[in-house]
């Protein structure tokens, strides 16, 4: 690997969102890996083990919303710096992320520990639920760390244009995953059988092993941004232009992430099957949307360098031409989950309630997963512009808003059934919200978010 970047300002649209995409779909699909093995071999123990993950997981998206806030403005700021052709700054920001990410990981992860249990109790967990829950959750926030050092390195190599270096890194992480789930999970071979905290530990040692890889590149000079030179004192103005920049976006997931714990509090008045299904669906929704957002992962750097090289028309050919192929995309994987949902529900389980439940989430789902990555396309495009602002305002009104409203009321209404079509109007709701916003075409004058 040299210590070069990709230069997306240059040559053809379609390619540059390819070199990106198709890596980052591998990323993001592998990444998934991590809690779909999990799932898969938890799912074996039975559904309150399969539901204290599922629980556990929504908390752990909530806890680290400030590292996906940090790894949006690691990318806004980095890709723009590029691509005004001033690499030096590019590589101060890095540092100061990646120290940011050290210290807020630490921090939350320590705050979080002693309130594992009460987390999950605010889900409406049963008993069964809770107890394992809390040594998976606790175990899981001792390694938060690594998750928010995860992302902001993964976004540095975006920012720069490669995503490879990133999947090559996570294929090697995903394999030791798999191969230390049944052995700490089941208590195979010299491993004692640990249940459901055995996925925690498997999940945290591979997420190490991968931050690890990635951090040895940029010190060791073989990234493409080079660490080795950089000093690595604080500096208070780029980490506040970072947190600036990441604080809405972690806003945004907040709210999101919020109107997903109230949807599964509502689901949890259904029982511990309901849960079970609502999770599984919810995992198989994250699968295919990668199909989908491995183009909006590659807007977001687009975005960023052409508008640091103030090539605006190759700005709105990124979004347009990225915004068609990922719905194409997702539509025609939609179409097969829509036909046969059951088949894709029983990779995780064989309870027939849980099933039947599932496949019925997982229909209306299907039905609007072009809303949903249409939607994201577009709001990694605003954040690329600078504009974190809009789509948190779009993300709050549709998700916590109209969705919760309409899975309340329409859950009294018709039962269950009434969950699932509050959830699937919210997702059109929002990506007609996001479109009207894009289209008004503010962001084309906002200035430009890099200026140190």
């Amino acid at each position: 690997m040299k210590n070069s970047r990709h230069d997306l300002t240059r040559g053809s649209v379609l390619a540059n969102l390819l070199h990106l995409a198709v890596p980052s779909f591998c990323s993001q699909l592998l990444q998934d890996l991590f809690n779909v093995v999990d799932m898969i071999f938890v799912g074996r123990l039975g559904a309150s083990a399969l539901a204290a993950v599922a629980m556990s997981a929504n908390l752990l998206r909530l806890i680290g919303i400030l590292g996906h806030g940090i790894s949006t403005g690691t990318v806004i700021l980095v890709a723009q710096s590029l691509g005004a052709n001033k690499p030096e700054d590019g590589q101060r920001i890095a540092m100061q992320a990646l120290i940011l990410s050290l210290v807020c990981g630490l921090v939350i992860g320590g705050l979080g520990y002693p309130l594992a249990e009460s987390g999950l109790g605010l889900l409406g967990a049963e008993k069964d639920v809770i107890s394992p829950g809390i040594s998976y959750l606790q175990v899981t926030l001792l390694g938060l760390v690594l998750m928010f050092l995860s992302r902001t390195l993964n976004a540095i190599f975006r920012a720069a244009g490669d995503a490879i270096t990133p999947m090559i890194v996570l294929v090697c992480a995903t394999i030791l995953n798999i191969v230390l789930d049944p052995l700490l999970i089941f208590g195979i071979w010299l491993f004692p059988p640990l249940g459901i905290v055995g996925s925690a530990y498997a999940t945290l040692i591979s997420r190490g092993v991968s931050v690890v890889m990635l951090l040895s590149f940029c010190l060791g000079g073989q990234g493409v941004i080079g660490l080795s030179g950089v000093k690595p004192g604080v500096n208070l103005k780029i980490m506040g232009q970072i947190m600036k920049l990441g604080i809405f976006t972690s806003m945004q997931a907040l709210l999101r992430h919020s109107s997903r714990l109230a949807f599964i509090r509502v689901v949890a008045f259904f029982g511990t099957d309901a849960v079970a299904a609502y999770a599984i669906s919810m995992r198989l929704r994250i699968l295919v949307m990668h199909f989908g957002t491995a183009f909006s992962t590659a807007v977001g750097p687009m975005v960023g360098q052409n508008l640091g090289a103030n090539r605006l028309d190759r700005v709105e050919q990124s979004v347009q031409l990225g915004s068609r192929l990922a719905a194409v995309v997702v539509m025609l994987v939609g179409v097969v989950i829509f036909i046969i949902p059951h088949y894709f529900v029983g990779w995780f389980t064989h309870q027939r309630s849980v099933l039947e439940i599932g496949s019925v989430y997982l229909r209306y789902l299907a039905a609007t997963f072009g809303f949903m990555v249409v939607s994201n396309v577009l709001g990694r495009a605003l954040n690329g512009a600078g504009d974190t602002i809009s789509p948190m305002i779009v993300t709050g009104i549709s998700q916590l808003f109209i969705g919760l409203v309409l899975v309340l009321v329409l859950s009294r209404l018709i039962g269950i059934v009434g969950i699932w079509i509050g959830i699937a109007l919210s997702n059109i709701v929002q990506c007609l919200m996001m479109g009207l916003w894009y289209q008004r075409g503010e962001w084309r004058s906002k200035k430009q978010a890099y200026e140190l």
